[in-house]
């Protein structure tokens, strides 16, 4: 089934600024190179949302937006860690909270995660390889699934997991995609974009 835009999406994003995006990309590739992988992985995420009715949830220099997602809804992230920053826009009236680092997400990735929001399913889980997740969607918004969870750390998933478990919360898990945080993540990407947009190292 697929969903119309009246549905709401949440895109986690940092503004696409020299030396403000991937730092342990940049110490191994470059401040620049970094920059373009993360603009390009964003216009991706970006055109996988174009569907739903998406807010980026940006933290940074809100300038660069109007060229880059002119017509999207801007909001910047509240301080916090990432589970407020999540659990902020899911009570703000997002399904679903995506990454923009993801090169495989996609719209049908997305609309999949909608339909088992609506087979009463109450929690609904991007997985990626490093053991975290890119993806969560939540009927009703519950602040404890976000609590003393390790973020950037390869526990997220599972702690996760075993916290929506303790609180009686039916989980569907997703496929599991990848995102990119390091230079092997860098070069196996690099390997799937067209020609014209690689760029050396």
């Amino acid at each position: 089934m697929k969903h119309t835009n009246t549905l709401q999406v949440a895109l986690l994003a940092r503004s696409p600024v020299l030396g403000q995006v991937k730092h342990r990309l940049a110490e191994d590739i470059g401040a620049k190179n970094a920059l373009e992988c993360y603009r390009l992985l964003l216009l991706n995420a970006l055109e996988a949302t174009r569907p739903f009715a998406t807010t980026i949830w940006y933290e940074g220099s809100t300038e660069v937006w109007d060229e880059i997602a002119p017509d999207h809804r801007l909001k910047e992230q509240p301080p916090g860690d990432l589970g407020h920053k999540m659990f902020t826009a899911l009570v703000e009236g997002a399904k679903l909270v995506i990454g923009a680092d993801v090169p495989l997400m996609s719209e049908d990735y997305i609309d999949k995660a909608l339909n088992h929001l609506t087979t009463q399913q109450d929690v609904v889980v991007g997985p990626t390889e490093d053991g975290g997740y890119c993806l969560i969607g939540m009927n009703e918004p519950c602040e404890k699934l976000f609590e003393n969870i390790s973020w950037g750390s390869d526990l997220v998933l599972e702690q996760t997991l075993t916290r929506a478990a303790d609180l009686d919360l039916q989980v569907f898990l997703l496929p599991t995609l990848w995102d990119v945080d390091t230079s092997a993540d860098y070069q196996r990407w690099k390997q799937g974009i067209p020609s014209d947009k690689v760029f050396q190292v």
